[in-house]
């Protein structure tokens, strides 16, 4: 059986005053109903793409790894599509996470309008969960979740506050996501890709607008001990994803890029060391997307979760600025 359990406790909320409180977020609401989109008739899924270039996502003026030039054609586009399909596969797992912990949302946010506007994502969800589905299978296939992605989804779905569960999903996974998206829509030369990153961005972007208006008001009200956990619970999040996983004594570590190298002639020796090598260069690594640093952190900022008391994690951790 493909699935697995873990435990929640959700307590729902009730709210029996219907009229408007947060005016901002009712505006939220109805600009989700006007910006629905159809994940089956919306994507132009007719094109016939460049096989070359579906799921290519490899940013104009880089320079391959000797290690891909060596490659045959055949085999350098296969492996772009292999490397595309498990990127998308952590959105596709992502997105599953999201659906699940927004249907909590609707049950425990105690304004109206927070559960209004959070019913809406819980589609918006479920339609990118068949958007990336259906594209994936246009590359290879569905690779496992990624261990550091299912901590942070497990912690926010179990979380006991419900700004945790706000904070863990509006205003960091889904920061992180719409900067993601942002980039690909850039690099991409697939048409029909461009459209799914584009529609799905557009969603995001509201998603995050979600989180910033309702934690903005929300967490000044917050007392401190609640407010310190969730100050901890922003870093802890943000670290899960950032960081390479610990491994426990005995534990040997798997490579992603072993399944995905698998069949293709690369030496792997020769893989590694030119990616030490070139993750090694500052100036490449500054150069290149960190939604981290570029999305998450600012929004952070915004609703005031950085703080005197974390602020230095954050730049010693390097997820600043």
């Amino acid at each position: 059986m493909n699935f697995e359990t873990i435990d929640t406790t959700v307590k729902a909320l009730w709210r029996y005053d219907y009229d408007t409180n947060i005016q901002p977020l009712r505006d939220l609401y109805e600009v989700a109903k006007r910006e629905q989109w159809n994940a089956a008739t919306d994507i132009p899924w007719e094109i016939e793409t460049d096989p070359a270039q579906v799921g290519d996502m490899t940013a104009p003026g880089t320079e391959p790894f000797d290690f891909v030039k060596a490659l045959s054609k055949e085999n350098q586009i296969e492996l772009a599509k292999r490397k595309s399909a498990h990127l998308l596969s952590t959105f596709l797992h992502g997105e599953q996470g999201a659906m699940m912990i927004c249907g909590q949302l609707v049950e425990v946010v105690p304004d109206m309008d927070g559960k209004l506007y959070a019913s809406t994502q819980v589609i918006d969800e479920a339609r990118h969960v068949e958007v990336f589905h259906r594209y994936i299978q246009r590359l290879d296939r569905v690779y496992p979740i990624m261990p550091q992605l299912k901590a942070l989804l497990n912690a926010v779905l179990t979380a006991d506050l419900w700004q945790m569960k706000c904070v863990g999903m509006q205003v960091i996974a889904e920061s992180l996501a719409m900067g993601s998206f942002k980039t690909m829509m850039k690099l991409t030369n697939d048409e029909v890709f461009r459209r799914v990153v584009e529609l799905t961005a557009q969603d995001e972007a509201r998603h995050v607008s979600y989180g910033l208006i309702y934690m903005k008001d929300e967490i000044p009200k917050m007392n401190e001990p609640d407010r310190d956990r969730l100050e901890d619970f922003a870093w802890t999040a943000m670290t899960l994803l950032a960081t390479t996983p610990q491994l426990r004594k005995g534990e040997k570590a798997v490579d992603p890029m072993d399944v995905i190298y698998e069949g293709l002639g690369i030496d792997r020796k020769m893989a590694a060391s030119e990616m030490v090598s070139r993750m090694s260069d500052p100036e490449f690594v500054k150069s290149q997307p960190n939604p981290f640093r570029d999305y998450a952190y600012p929004q952070l900022e915004r609703v005031g979760l950085i703080t005197e008391r974390t602020a230095q994690k954050y730049i010693d951790a390097g997820l600043t600025g």
